[in-house]
């Protein structure tokens, strides 16, 4: 696999964790705006934004790892 498209790939892949981390961390927010008790609320909006957190770290880590691959194809590394 060349360095171009494994740089698209792995942006590719960061983009849609990211877009992910966002959906799953709205989707989170929806309990604690309507009128369920804040207690009730926090305990299922936590482990929603963990995994949004987790979702949105991982689309980071992909996009640099994509960003590098990038980087080395520009600069004909081989």
């Amino acid at each position: 696999m060349s360095p171009l498209s494994a740089g698209v790939t792995w942006l590719g892949l960061g983009l849609t964790l990211g877009t992910a981390g966002l959906v799953t961390y709205g989707l989170a927010a929806l309990p604690c705006s309507g009128s369920v008790r804040p207690e009730d609320a926090e305990l299922v909006c936590r482990p929603a934004r963990r995994t949004a957190l987790g979702l949105g770290v991982l689309g980071a880590l992909a996009s640099i790892v994509g960003t590098v691959y990038l980087v080395l194809h520009a600069t004909k590394f081989r």
